[in-house]
């Protein structure tokens, strides 16, 4: 530290050299600093960058002069959480410019510091309230008509909206976007509008559509990073249409690989070079997409971004695989699976925001149509007597006040019903990948390698990576289509039939007119009793197991029938007593019956499970019959069209 220290004197006897004291050496001082803290952050210096940074904020706080203060201020907190991550010295500068521009009735400096904050509280998922400070920023931005920062306030809330995975929300504000562009600069806003436009889309032609409006943008004006942000999304969706070679050329024909840096505005290094791990993938040039994820990887650890961690290590491990790399694949996909409780608590917390912000919106543009309907009508009362509207403003209040309260209640009860929807998802997704299911899977994989059964040990372990991933995957939603389900289940029952040597044969039978539908239903409540059937019933089956899986729609509801022949209930649980068997399955079925009791509570008495035994003629038993109902989830069609 020592040395640190000399070198700041050094350069402060730089900063005065044949000056003349006073106002003008201490200006020049703090900007000299604040140049010296830039040069250092592009020699990727940041220990002195740090020292050089706090110094210009230290004589700025000692000077009192009020723009470089503000300047330095946001330069050194915006450096300390992007680049040191020290959040907590970034909450302290914020902290300190709130009340300073306060004191000093900057608006503008006002709405920086709002938006700096929620920053900070979106990387500590408090997104209730980083949603909250950029509203509160944006009222003042709209106040004083500052478009710049008017821009800044929808992006910010669309990019909160995608880190929650609310997309149609992303849509909603980032289309804003347009109408808000300022005059200066105009070609730089414009080109990111469309370049956030087309990251808020899934379907490729959107992708691609809006994009090449930001290339067209970006080559007018001729900025390099923008324009590979734009050439990145087009790769993206040329991929997305299953056209490598073509997402590659536009790659290699536009953007200058080794040039690209990674900055913390953007990920967009992270993202190129996840995006070229993916096309080398479907070209099928593995080794060249493990490099490319490897240096993904290393940003995404950087930024401590675990959704985009198991990511990449998912699609890494796939490259491993075609590889016959089964070791490495296998490792990575353990460490995925190391990182499961991280990405659960961070997918429900983004579950959750994503239903109270929907609910906190809604709410308040309801709010906004009932004030102004009600401003109308105390308009037109007024009009007519006093005496009139002072009681039909009175009965307004009590009204709204009713209304409020009730909201309220309402608001708390969906939240804590949706919470434990989630938790109780979390709980059935780990249950199906318990450790005993995993191990007896990699058992039967261990077992072809050593018979030398190539061809059945490959594709026993794509199929056991693909369900992993599938599962993984559903932790995004408490929904998941009938579609998805269906190849869920279909993909679990082809490991569980080859483990268990093919004791036992399913039969699926699905409506034509849901197959044409594809409904949204709750996601994983059907597999833990199709668990059931194959350890309990057909475990001590003499004869061949047969599963009969149906669908049939009734209503608004979805009846699922699993049916099997085996020793029945009873037998089964004399042979479980007898063999002190594991719980797990019960534990499954629990968390499943506590999933149907509370999708019961939220749909209006539409969820249930029964529960009958077969049995033949002579009284023996045949089997088990369970009969599930499940809601089917409303689509949004307006949603729909727009994306």
């Amino acid at each position: 530290m020592s040395a640190l220290f000399s070198w700041v004197k050094a350069q402060n006897m730089d900063a005065n050299q044949n000056k003349n004291t006073g106002i003008l050496v201490e200006k020049e001082s703090i900007t000299h600093f604040l140049n010296l803290g830039d040069s250092l952050v592009l020699a990727k210096n940041n220990e002195k960058a740090e020292i050089a940074y706090k110094e210009s904020y230290q004589l700025s706080k000692k000077a009192g002069y009020k723009e470089l203060l503000i300047t330095t201020g946001f330069k050194l907190e915006a450096f300390l959480f992007h680049n040191l991550r020290k959040d907590a010295e970034a909450l302290e500068i914020i902290d300190f410019l709130f009340d300073y521009c306060s004191k000093n009735e900057d608006p503008d400096c006002l709405v920086r510091a709002y938006f700096r904050s929620s920053a900070l509280q979106n990387r500590q998922l408090q997104y209730n309230k980083a949603l909250e400070n950029i509203e509160m920023g944006q009222q003042l931005a709209n106040k004083n008509k500052n478009l710049r920062l008017i821009w800044e306030s929808h992006y910010l809330k669309g990019d909160l909206f995608l880190s929650i995975g609310d997309w149609e929300m992303a849509k909603k504000e980032f289309s804003k976007l347009i109408a808000v562009v300022p005059e200066e600069n105009h070609e730089y806003y414009e080109t990111m509008t469309y370049i956030n436009m087309s990251s808020s889309f899934k379907d490729p032609d959107s992708i691609l559509h809006y994009s090449q409006i930001a290339e067209k943008n970006c080559k007018a004006f001729g900025n390099k990073r923008e324009c590979n942000l734009a050439y990145n999304n087009i790769a993206w969706a040329y991929v997305l249409k299953d056209m490598p070679q073509r997402a590659l050329d536009i790659i290699n024909t536009n953007v200058n690989i080794s040039s690209v840096e990674h900055d913390y505005r953007d990920s967009l290094y992270a993202s190129l070079m996840h995006t070229l791990g993916i096309i080398h993938y479907k070209l099928g040039n593995y080794e060249k997409s493990i490099a490319y994820y490897k240096m993904s990887l290393e940003y995404d650890i950087k930024d401590n971004n675990i959704i985009e961690i198991m990511m990449t290590k998912e699609d890494m491990s796939r490259s491993y695989e075609k590889l016959g790399n089964f070791k490495s694949a296998v490792q990575l996909l353990k460490e995925v699976k190391l990182l499961d409780k991280k990405s659960d608590y961070i997918n429900l917390k983004r579950e959750v925001a994503k239903i109270e912000m929907k609910k906190i919106l809604d709410k308040k543009e309801e709010q906004i149509e009932n004030l102004e309907q009600e401003n109308q009508e105390i308009s037109i009362a007024k009009s007519k007597t006093k005496l009139f509207s002072y009681f039909l403003g009175v009965f307004l209040i009590l009204i709204l006040s009713a209304v409020l309260y009730r909201g309220y209640q309402n608001k708390v009860r969906f939240h804590q019903l949706n919470e434990e929807l989630s938790l109780s998802k979390m709980k059935s997704l780990r249950s199906m990948m318990n450790p005993h299911f995993l191990f007896n899977s990699f058992s039967t994989l261990q077992n072809y390698i050593l018979k030398k059964k190539n061809k059945e040990a490959n594709e026993y372990m794509t199929e056991l990576s693909s369900l992993i991933r599938t599962v993984l995957a559903s932790t995004e939603s408490i929904y998941i289509s009938l579609s998805e389900e269906t190849a869920l289940l279909k993909s679990y029952l082809r490991i569980e039939r080859e483990r268990f040597d093919y004791k036992f044969e399913e039969v699926f039978e699905i409506e034509e007119e849901l197959l044409i539908e594809d409904p949204i239903i709750p996601s994983m409540i059907i597999q833990p009793y199709i668990e059931n059937a194959i350890i309990h019933g057909f475990s001590h089956l003499e004869r061949k197991g047969l599963l009969s899986i149906k669908f049939k729609q009734n209503k608004n509801t979805i009846i699922c029938t699993v049916t099997d022949n085996g020793v029945g209930r009873s037998a089964a649980e004399r042979f479980k007593k007898a063999n002190n068997a594991s719980n797990h399955l019960s534990l499954a079925t629990r968390n499943t019956n506590e999933r149907l009791r509370i999708l019961d509570r939220i749909a209006n008495n539409s969820a249930s499970v029964t529960i009958e035994d077969l049995v033949c003629t002579s009284k023996k038993s045949n089997g088990t019959r369970v009969t599930i109902i499940l809601p089917v989830k409303q689509r949004n069609k307006k949603d729909e069209s727009v994306a």
